[in-house]
């Protein structure tokens, strides 16, 4: 999805952008946890990376990366249901050989598969993957007032 927005901030490489949007794309859009709202109804700020150097006062279009996100979420969610599936099957095997309640025993191989699941997307989602996922400047459409 692209949008349209002025930049307000810049720190570090990355620029707060001022977007007025409608409600209705708000409610959908996959970047609502980097949106702050503004005083100004309708008026959203987006942290974005400014790969670009817009300046303070510039209009420039964004591009949020719908799809990365859909790939990243298929991915945690199905690492997930693989080790649900995998902690009850491993869990179903162990309690035909041990003598234990077998329903404490499904637990608790149910708890490591998640724990360990939960670790390992943890380490392939690292900082470089997280800032693929951040909304990015592509193109400055006009420069702010203070910029000529």
């Amino acid at each position: 999805m692209r949008d349209r927005g002025r930049v307000v901030n810049i720190k570090d490489g990355i620029a707060a952008v001022e977007i007025t949007s409608l409600s209705s794309q708000c409610e959908h859009c996959s970047a609502q946890s980097l949106c702050l709202s503004s005083s100004s109804p309708g008026v959203k700020l987006l942290t974005v990376q400014n790969p670009i150097k817009a300046s303070v006062g510039d209009l420039v279009e964004i591009e949020i990366p719908e799809s990365k996100y859909q790939s990243t979420l298929i991915f945690i969610f199905g690492s997930l249901l693989g080790a649900i599936i995998l902690g009850l099957g491993l869990g179903y095997g162990l309690s035909l050989l041990w003598t234990l309640s077998p329903s404490l025993i499904i637990f608790i191989t149910l708890t490591i598969a998640l724990l360990a699941t939960a670790l390992w997307i943890k380490i392939k989602l690292n900082k470089r993957n997280q800032e693929i996922l951040w909304p990015i400047i592509v193109k400055i459409l006009a420069k702010g007032v203070a910029n000529g």
